[in-house]
């Protein structure tokens, strides 16, 4: 049995639809964003994993239950250095960038350092006192730097995911 819709109808749920994609798109963007900030929440969690010794693994002996997850771990320890030179890489570079450029990059990148690289960890407030600003300025300092991050970690992707 057919259905007939009228043409505002059918302008009706065309227009719902794209509505719908619109939100969708953001809202998958906002993901790729929040994976750079994520990442820079974590940076301190992640460099430290690095440090942690793990036991050694004799190569010529059939591998236990025990030294197969040890193996695992070993692998999680490998991708998750080559990420973090990769991530400290681009943080180098950035930093260059901010500080070639204005004063208001220069702040952003000791921002960005300030709240999720150095240790310990400065709060907002404290950093818009340090720079004489507001706290505003210092969140929307944050925003723009994760932003830039992302555009060097995810190249072009990370562009898409600005613009939108």
């Amino acid at each position: 049995m057919a259905i007939e819709l009228s043409d505002a109808t059918i302008g009706k749920i065309v227009d719902g639809l794209i509505k719908r994609n619109k939100v969708f798109a953001k809202s998958e963007s906002e993901k790729e964003l929040r994976n750079t900030k994520e990442l820079l929440k974590n940076y301190r969690l992640l460099e430290n994993h690095l440090d942690v010794e793990l036991p050694s693994i004799d190569d010529d002996t059939p591998l236990s239950r025990y030294e197969l997850s040890l193996y695992s771990l070993l692998g999680y320890r490998a991708r998750s250095k080559e990420m973090m030179v990769f991530i400290n890489e681009i943080i180098e570079r950035y930093q260059m960038i901010c500080m070639q450029g204005t004063p208001e990059q220069e702040r952003r990148f000791k921002v960005i350092r300030n709240l999720y690289i150095d240790r310990p960890a400065m709060t907002r407030v404290r950093l818009a006192k340090r720079f004489g600003c507001d706290e505003k300025t210092i969140r929307r300092d944050e925003r723009q730097a994760i932003n830039e991050l992302s555009v060097m970690i995810f190249g072009i992707d990370g562009l898409n995911d600005v613009s939108k």
